[in-house]
């Protein structure tokens, strides 16, 4: 087994305003594992500033794990474990001639489209998306006062009108106090839920118990293992956030049978870490949900092509992207 590491930095094509700053670049490593006639790929792309989130550390990891590759040995490092994960299930996709998905089943039922919510940043951008067929949209607040982002929620909520789900991210950026009282000024716009009003899970688990919106905890999950207090009640996945597609997926499933609703989405991922989101996504029991897996047009040039999205639904590409001259060649 041979594994290759190589840099790759991607400009977004809009910088995404949240909670903890402006994202305008992601920047990371690229995982090839070649075994035989078949090549894997993965990622490892942790933001920085973000909650366990640390490039170096994932690099020393993949690097110490490259020297002598065990599949039954991932690295330690969560970012590191994600982007060999990855590469592994990759290869045996291609190997098995089944997608990601299909794998991740073993045989169980897949969907072959997954529905999407459109990530949005304004009312024009909202009204955008349901005019193209979205159902469902997703607005980043807590980057401005909570008046700002009142009428910012009050004009996409008009723009998109009642038949149409709105779900906000608040990044972690409020206190408990002013999350409570945005969480209660928001209860006229029929929210779905919103992520990460607070930042922490006790504080989250706090602040939901008195919501009279739906509290979806994503970051502060931390890891995989984490337990869920009863009134959060939506779980938000990045796979290549938490360990991978194989270990976001067992988790997933154990939420699910919680009782939790389960929301997939991609960790502002190239166009590899993306499609494994979608790959999680489609293997997930029901019911089914709206998931955030893919954003497209996301990077000003990403390293492959993503599925065309129609009427707010993505299908489940039969192969796993490949990535073009920003790699290593053969």
């Amino acid at each position: 087994m041979r594994v290759e590491l190589s840099e790759v930095s991607l400009s977004l094509r809009r910088p995404v305003m949240t909670g903890r700053g402006s994202i305008t670049q992601r920047d990371g490593l690229l995982v090839r594992v070649t075994d035989g006639d078949f090549t894997g790929w993965g990622e490892a792309m942790p933001l920085p500033d973000w909650p366990g989130a640390d490039l170096s550390a994932a690099r020393r990891a993949l690097e110490a794990w490259a020297t002598d590759p065990d599949p039954d040995n991932l690295p330690q490092e969560r970012f590191a474990h994600s982007a060999v994960e990855l590469a592994l299930l990759d290869m045996e996709a291609q190997r098995t001639g089944r997608t990601q998905a299909e794998v991740l089943v073993d045989g169980g039922p897949v969907i072959d489209s997954v529905e999407l919510n459109a990530l949005v940043s304004d009312a024009h951008s909202a009204a955008t998306a349901e005019a193209a067929g979205y159902r469902t949209v997703k607005l980043k607040v807590g980057a401005s006062d909570i008046d700002v982002d009142m009428a910012a929620v009050a004009a996409v909520r008009d723009s998109i009108g009642d038949s149409c789900r709105l779900r906000l991210d608040a990044n972690g950026a409020w206190t408990m106090e002013q999350a409570l009282a945005a969480l209660s000024r928001l209860e006229q716009f029929d929210i779905e839920y919103v992520e990460e009003p607070v930042a922490g899970i006790e504080a989250l688990t706090l602040v939901a118990e008195q919501s009279p919106v739906p509290v979806a905890v994503d970051d502060s999950l931390g890891s995989v293992g984490a337990q869920v207090p009863e009134s959060i009640s939506v779980v938000v996945v990045k796979p290549m956030a938490l360990g991978g597609p194989r270990t976001a997926y067992a988790a997933a499933r154990r939420w699910i049978d919680q009782g939790r609703k389960v929301i997939v989405t991609n960790y502002h991922d190239s166009a590899i870490g993306q499609h494994a989101a979608l790959c999680v996504a489609a293997a997930l029991p029901n019911p089914l949900q709206v998931h955030g897996a893919i954003t497209p047009d996301l990077f000003d040039r990403d390293i492959a092509d993503l599925p065309t999205i129609a009427d707010g639904c993505c299908p489940l590409p039969s192969r796993s992207p490949v990535p073009s001259d920003l790699c290593p060649d053969d």
